[in-house]
């Protein structure tokens, strides 16, 4: 089977591997689409001891979807099309073998790329449950990549009156319009704090969502985009481990701030297909390249060095 890995910083290698062998109640999943997530792209990017290196097989790829080829297990059958969610972040391999409990089934029909892209969805719905009902409130959404995105569009549905985002690229500023966005900051055009206080009457936002997370400048700026006794969700990932955030802030306007990593599986997930399935999110937009799972290497380029208006890439086998 085809499988890939890194072997250096900025540098992933094809190889071949053995097809795992079938086991009692296991099933047996040859992939069709695997997606690059931006939570890929620092192990690829970033540089790591000389003796990490290389990586496992198929590390750190999580978003799946392919077809049963054998199983031992009553609840799919040779044939079926599934989501698969890895425990192990092995996704950029061909082939594998799994528990049922980590697999969706999904319908016989239907764009495949579109249905790829139910996990990421998920992850972002698990987070949307647990911040407060944006119903006719005001939320501002940091960052407008893939989950920034889905962000917008599920807040509005959930029927939030008024969806700002910040984000630097123009061209997600655009896309970010498509999915139901009413306001648009460029922060290299000018201040957001400010701009956020123009379009709310000095009010701020009732709910930041923090897609984001990369560095403490932007985590810290969300605490000054949110009203008094306002909510912050944090869903981008901080690259420090230890951030210096302005806890004044956070402590004189009384905020609330929640944490989401990861979603149910048994819950989020199905969520995320059906609102793919009903159309009631669309999720088109954001599929921008697609690529033979040959070609990884160019894919994770594109990915991070955002050439080509990039949102997400999706391998195919």
């Amino acid at each position: 089977m085809k499988a890939a890995r890194i072997i250096s910083p900025k540098r992933y290698e094809i190889v071949d591997d053995d097809i795992p062998a079938l086991e009692d109640d296991k099933v047996l999943v040859r992939l069709l689409r695997t997606v690059i997530c931006g939570s890929d792209i620092p192990y690829f990017s970033v540089s790591y001891k000389k003796e990490s290196y290389p990586f496992p097989l198929g590390y750190p790829g999580h978003e799946c979807l392919g077809i049963v080829e054998e199983t031992r297990n009553n609840e799919f059958k040779i044939g079926d099309r599934v989501m698969y969610y890895p425990t192990s972040l092995e996704g950029f391999k061909e082939y594998h073998l799994t528990d049922a409990s980590r697999l969706q089934m999904l319908p016989k029909e239907g764009d495949l790329n579109k249905l790829s892209m139910t996990q990421i969805l998920g992850s972002v719905a698990h987070s949307a449950f647990r911040i407060d009902r944006p119903y006719k409130k005001c939320v501002a959404i940091m960052g407008q990549g893939p989950v920034g995105l889905l962000f917008t569009s599920l807040m509005k549905n959930l029927g939030a009156n008024a969806i700002i985002v910040i984000d630097p690229l123009e061209y997600r500023l655009e896309v970010a319009k498509r999915m139901g966005a009413d306001f648009i900051i460029n922060p290299k055009e000018g201040n957001a704090v400010d701009s956020i206080s123009e379009i709310t009457n000095g009010e701020m936002a009732d709910i930041v969502i923090d897609a984001y997370g990369q560095d403490v400048e932007a985590i810290n700026q969300c605490f000054d985009i949110s009203c008094h006794n306002g909510q912050i969700a944090f869903f981008g990932i901080c690259l420090e481990e230890s951030p210096r955030l302005n806890f004044n802030i956070f402590f004189r306007k009384e905020l609330r701030m929640i944490a989401s990593v990861g979603p149910e599986v048994m819950v989020d997930y199905p969520y995320a297909l059906n609102m793919i399935l009903k159309n009631s999110i669309d999720v088109t937009p954001l599929i921008t390249h697609e690529l033979p799972f040959e070609e990884i290497q160019k894919g994770f380029e594109i990915a991070t060095n955002r050439l080509d208006n990039v949102i997400k890439v999706v391998l195919t086998f």
